[in-house]
């Protein structure tokens, strides 16, 4: 079983090395022109919230949108106000990792590591960067099929199998875990491909799966604070409002959690899917419902300068 634990270890750490080396490729791609972008466009709320779900999407990493936005905050190139919606609009772009996860893509992690090693290997800085990208998806897909065939094995641990048997009787305990597991490894994409290869064996429940996605929302917010750290009250303030409104939203979905298990399997047809689904789901909604809200606020702290 040690063996086990160590190399669902390695599977998380192959994670977020995929997640590292895909965002530093889409990042030498667009990344400049996306800073520019999130410097000059974000006038509105909402074009904020778009904003920030498109760069999350392509750089496929909510904390590395909202690091941008701080440093930019720090600069004084942004104002706070600014800021929240792009905050929002980067919890939904980042999901599109959970959707990619959930496609039946087999034994292609391999053609994308192949083909991104051999991109990497030409003397071409585009192609590098179009090649840790491909990598990036590769590494992916192959810790999913790692978490995968492990689940079984892992069930077997004593302090795993209470801890997920826990997770399925208590939805308030699957939240708390999800917020520790994703603290500490600073994912929420891998704590939701994690839970999807419990699903596939049907370890843990969708409906526990889905609280766990809820509690890794907040979880991921300890990254954006540590990034505030001597940015000023502002930059401060912008971490706050990422861990505000993710908690908030974990609030308002809590009761639904259980309708929206049965809603999306019934969409879906399998667990995995069904869980990306709601994760979009609720990052859309939760960010939908706080945009009308993120130009007051944002105002209203740039007025009392907390």
């Amino acid at each position: 079983m040690d063996q086990h634990v160590i190399l669902f270890v390695l599977y998380i750490l192959l994670f977020l090395l995929g997640m590292g080396i895909m965002t530093g490729g889409m990042h030498a791609l667009v990344g400049h022109k996306m800073q520019h972008t999130l410097e000059r466009a974000a006038s509105t709320p909402f074009k904020g919230l778009v904003i920030g779900t498109i760069a999350s999407m392509l750089l496929q990493s909510s904390s590395a949108v909202t690091i941008i936005t701080v440093g930019l905050i720090g600069a004084h190139a942004m104002r706070f106000s600014q800021s929240v919606g792009i905050i929002l609009g980067a919890n939904i772009g980042t999901t599109m990792t959970g959707e990619i996860a959930a496609l039946p893509m087999g034994s292609l992690h391999y053609l994308f590591l192949g083909a991104g090693l051999i991109l990497m290997c030409l003397p071409i800085r585009r192609f590098f960067s179009l090649g840790s990208l491909l990598f990036g998806i590769g590494c992916l897909f192959a810790s999913m099929t790692g978490f995968s065939s492990l689940a079984e094995s892992l069930i077997q641990a004593p302090f795993i199998r209470d801890l997920l048997v826990d997770a399925n009787n208590s939805m308030i305990y699957a939240v708390i875990v999800g917020t520790l597991f994703s603290a500490i490894i600073q994912s929420s994409s891998a704590t939701l491909l994690v839970c999807m290869g419990f699903l596939d064996h049907n370890i843990l429940t969708l409906p526990a799966s889905i609280a766990i996605m809820l509690g890794s929302n907040v979880g991921t917010c300890l990254t954006t604070y540590i990034a505030s750290l001597g940015t000023g009250k502002e930059g401060r303030w912008t971490a706050y409002t990422h861990i505000l409104f993710n908690v908030l939203g974990v609030v308002v979905f809590f009761p639904l959690i259980h309708f929206m298990a049965d809603y999306t399997i019934a969409l879906a047809g399998s667990g995995r899917a069904a869980l990306a689904h709601v994760s979009v789901i609720f990052n859309l909604i939760t960010g939908l419902l706080a945009v009308p809200l993120a130009g007051p606020f944002g105002r209203w702290v740039e007025r009392t300068r907390l």
